[in-house]
């Protein structure tokens, strides 16, 4: 059996309105990140957000285009612990389930809409930890930033069904439903990591 895991929202919580409260703490008066939580889980909307996730613009460029809305007291620290806090930590009983289904024989992939600072800074050293690889976890890990691809373009889909064993079955879970939408027909869909833990 083959699963594919969402990342924010399934593997780990989310708090998308937490997040732009921090953030409007670090703003100057007249500033504003320019999305809504609803844009913000959609990949940032129009704006330099969603280039990001899209791997069109680096780290630095993001820090830049931040730092211009910020107070000029605010260091790059400060914005980065405010980026992290969108995500909460990667639970012991996630990667415990992970690493029982990759044991079993199952194919285990991550598809996600994310950017290098969630990903390389904050999510994938915590699976790189204690002794584990990101191989203990997933066949393959499948990111916006890195494939220039983004939920729910067809094309996403089409780079995952590669890489699927002949005759699995597929499991495929998303918090996002026209992401699951998008999904192929013959993929089981859906919305929460409960109905298997």
């Amino acid at each position: 059996m083959t699963f594919v895991f969402d990342m924010g929202g399934v593997l780990v919580d989310i708090d998308v309105k937490g997040f732009l409260k921090r953030f409007s703490a670090l703003l100057l008066p007249d500033s504003e990140l320019g999305v809504s939580p609803d844009e913000l889980l959609g990949g940032g909307g129009d704006s330099f957000l969603h280039d990001y996730e899209m791997g069109t613009i680096g780290t630095e460029e993001v820090l830049r285009h931040l730092h211009a809305l910020c107070r000029p007291e605010v260091t790059d620290e400060q914005i980065r612990q405010v980026w992290f806090s969108e995500l909460a930590p990667v639970s012991k009983k996630v990667k415990s389930l992970l690493r029982n289904l990759r044991n079993e024989g199952n194919t285990v992939f991550m598809l996600s809409n994310t950017n290098p600072m969630h990903w390389e800074e904050y999510i994938m050293p915590m699976f790189c930890s204690d002794g584990y690889t990101l191989n203990d976890y997933f066949n393959r890990v499948f990111l916006s930033y890195k494939l220039h691809l983004f939920k729910p373009e067809p094309a996403m889909y089409a780079e995952i069904e590669k890489y699927i064993p002949a005759g699995d079955e597929v499991i495929y879970i998303d918090d996002v439903e026209k992401n699951r939408l998008a999904a192929p027909e013959s993929w089981w869909t859906m919305n929460s990591i409960n109905a298997i833990i």
